[in-house]
């Protein structure tokens, strides 16, 4: 009877450090470049325009790293799967904004949800990770 309690412990431990073991293929690493489109933003009665700006992603096995413009960002990602695309969210530090990476593995292409009213960008797949 011990021992079976002993067997249902280590098989619950396993299980749960299991669940988070997700992560992205190799295949699926790698450089995405492309460029968030130029938009327009309401601010009260006064509408300003957004230039175009570059954008890179360096998709890791645990993080990704974003550089829009001249800023950079940096976060661990969650991944989820569904029958057509990969989703990787990721939270950026200090500021608690949500970024949203749709990566189709037929294409080898992401689309990055724009936070409002920013437009959602496409990311095409440009080479491997640079050495560290």
């Amino acid at each position: 009877m011990k021992c079976y309690k002993g067997l249902l412990l280590l098989l619950f431990s396993i299980s749960f450090t299991q669940l988070n073991a997700q992560s992205l293929k190799r295949k699926y690493r790698g450089t995405y470049t492309g460029q968030i489109p130029a938009y327009e933003v309401k601010m009260g009665t006064s509408t300003y325009g957004v230039g175009a700006s570059s954008l890179i992603a360096f998709v890791d096995r645990d993080s990704v790293f974003l550089l829009i413009g001249s800023y950079r960002y940096a976060a661990p990602y969650n991944l989820e799967k569904s029958k057509e695309t990969l989703t990787l969210t990721s939270i950026r530090e200090n500021s608690g904004i949500v970024e949203q990476l749709l990566l189709d593995p037929k294409t080898k292409t992401i689309v990055r949800k724009g936070l409002y009213p920013q437009p959602d960008a496409i990311l095409t797949r440009s080479g491997k990770l640079p050495r560290r």
